[in-house]
């Protein structure tokens, strides 16, 4: 029950702020079906969290960190643009619900690699000689983080400043991925 606890509370508040939110809420303002996001935030994380806590040290010795870092802060740039182009309606298709499972699923499992609620997976995991209680605990904070903005983005989603949200989020990747690609230079050594 401690592993499950402490992995519990460690991995919510790791999960604050975390880029996962930005990816619920740009899902949630895309397709406005949160069944199909909670299944894929579920499946997606569970997958992750388990490869972290099975095997996560492994991943360690085969990634180079800079590289990661380049290729992440590359992604957030790339994000920041994209969040600036405005959704216009005929353009994107409707999903069906197993396709935006999915589609949130390999989001979510991929968005999550080399991330510090994976690597507090894999030291709980560690320390705890817990596999299961770790996984349910990391798994349940990270779904207890973002549950909110699925169903609040899915409750409010037509009252929202699109125009505004875009440029918020723009702005927020743009300056996460100027200092990710900062770190990756060596600028704060």
């Amino acid at each position: 029950m401690e592993a499950f606890l402490v992995a519990l509370v460690l991995v919510a508040i790791a999960e604050i702020g975390d880029k996962s939110l930005f990816l619920t809420i740009l899902l949630m303002l895309r397709h406005r079906r949160p069944l199909p996001i909670v299944g894929g935030l579920v499946l997606g994380i569970l997958a992750n969290l388990a490869l972290a806590a099975a095997a996560g040290s492994l991943l360690a010795d085969w990634l180079d960190a800079r590289l990661l870092a380049w290729v992440v802060g590359g992604a957030f740039v790339a994000m920041a643009v994209w969040s600036l182009i405005p959704e216009q309606d005929g353009l994107v298709e409707p999903m069906s619900g197993s396709s935006l499972l999915l589609t949130a699923a390999v989001s979510y499992f991929m968005l999550e690699m080399a991330d510090k609620t994976q690597l507090a997976t894999l030291a709980l995991a560690a320390r705890f000689d817990a596999f299961l209680p770790v996984l349910a605990g990391a798994v349940l904070g990270v779904v207890l983080v973002n549950a909110p903005a699925i169903w609040l983005g899915h409750k409010y989603a037509a009252r929202l400043p699109m125009r505004m949200i875009r440029w918020i989020c723009a702005l927020l990747a743009l300056s996460l991925g100027l200092w990710i690609l900062a770190e990756a230079a060596g600028l704060f050594d």
